[in-house]
């Protein structure tokens, strides 16, 4: 009797093996190789600041078109690299993103309304009367975004947040620290930006009465682009990055010298992984990159 219900259950169990092995091999789905190749190349941190949860959804991505292959922020151009080769692609001018401050006045181009001796922090700054300057656009310059960045990527530079491009990962800590919501994560072309280094929404007049360097939206970059990529809204300035040739003619013809341009250095090109091991160039200019300092 046991004999008969062991031999039972084995034939049954065999029975449903072989359906099973039968339904595998029928409704197997072959899979690209391409996307294994992909998720080989990628660095597998799953960080997501690539925009999707994981490596392997940015590999499925990469696979329908839907991502370019400089997508991985981490991995950066070697990694960008091995993606279009598995794809077949042409690599695209190389991008990534970063945190960009849209203010360029340093000390000595603004006005201060009040002398203010509290807690060294923007927020608390910010909560006395609006702060301390007469622009309520502008940087304050207590460092709070400094402070909230984990990679030493940005620092207050003569009143100023300033950006070191070697070593930001974007990942917007900066942009939550600060309480006047100047700085933002771009995606930045590695070769050339043409930013407009302002906030302000103030009339020209007034702007003048207490910055040197902020927009006045006099409209002459607007008048004198080639290609209509400046653009001018509630008196602020603006380049469409997607339009924009690079001529430079806006940058020159500024009258306040507020338009300027990122260069990303060669630095920034590595792997996150590679520039998060090298020391910091505090207080450097040449490794933040923004023309018409001051």
């Amino acid at each position: 009797m046991v004999l008969a219900s062991i031999l039972t259950m084995g034939g049954l169990g065999l029975i449903f093996a072989i359906v099973l092995a039968a339904a595998n091999a029928k409704l197997k789905v072959d899979e690209d190789p391409r996307l294994e190749a992909l998720e080989e190349a990628l660095p597998g941190v799953n960080c997501a600041a690539c925009g999707y949860a994981s490596c392997r959804a940015l590999a499925e991505a990469l696979m329908a078109g839907e991502a370019p292959p400089s997508s991985c922020v981490v991995g950066g151009r070697s990694v960008a690299e091995k993606v279009a080769q598995i794809l077949d692609r042409e690599l695209e001018a190389l991008s990534r993103r970063a945190a960009v401050v849209h203010c360029r006045a340093q000390n000595g181009d603004k006005k201060k309304r009040s002398l203010y001796n509290g807690i060294e922090s923007c927020a608390a700054c910010e909560l006395v009367a609006g702060g301390d300057l007469h622009c309520v656009y502008g940087c304050l310059g207590y460092g709070d975004c400094e402070r909230a960045c984990p990679f030493d990527a940005i620092h207050i530079i003569d009143g100023l947040a300033q950006v070191d491009y070697a070593r930001c990962t974007a990942c917007g800590l900066c942009v939550k620290a600060c309480p006047r919501d100047i700085i933002s994560v771009e995606e930045l072309i590695l070769d050339k930006n043409f930013v407009v280094f302002c906030n302000s929404n103030d009339p020209g007049r007034e702007v003048r009465q207490y910055c040197k360097v902020g927009c006045i939206g006099c409209g002459i970059c607007v008048k004198n682009c080639p290609v209509n990529a400046a653009k001018l809204e509630n008196n602020l300035a603006s380049i469409d990055l997607n339009i924009c040739e690079m001529y430079g003619i806006c940058e020159e013809k500024c009258p306040t010298k507020v338009i300027g341009h990122i260069l990303i250095s060669e630095a920034a090109r590595q792997p996150v992984s590679e520039r998060a091991r090298q020391p910091a160039a505090r207080h450097s200019s040449s490794v933040i990159g923004h023309s018409n300092d001051g």
